[in-house]
């Protein structure tokens, strides 16, 4: 198997996954669980961001992918200040990590060819 076959595979996982995570959020928020409208939004968010990468496929779209992920991740960490969201954000912050992780090593170190 040569190296972009196994790039294409990890880019549709990592997409598929964000989706999942959507889709997840979107559920949390139809059940009224705390952060309901957080929840709702970031399901949204997350279903159009995997939509659009997966379509766009380039490295690029993965970068700005990760580089979005990346801000939110960031801009959880106020909202942790907050006794009564500490946990959602700590969560997001995590999830936030992993998907930018997972976005940077689709691309990988992103050399000519």
């Amino acid at each position: 198997m040569n190296r972009r076959g196994s790039s294409v595979r990890g880019a549709a996982v990592v997409e598929l996954c964000r989706a999942g995570l959507g889709l997840w959020h979107l559920g949390r928020a139809a059940r009224g669980h705390d952060q309901a409208g957080l929840h709702g939004v970031l399901g949204v968010r997350q279903l159009v961001q995997a939509a659009l990468v997966a379509r766009t496929g380039s490295g690029n779209a993965h970068t700005l992918s990760a580089a979005v992920d990346a801000v939110h991740g960031v801009t959880m960490v106020p909202l942790a200040l907050d006794p009564r969201r500490r946990g959602f954000a700590l969560q997001q912050v995590w999830i936030a990590t992993a998907l930018t992780v997972a976005e940077v090593a689709v691309v990988g170190r992103g050399g000519r060819r």
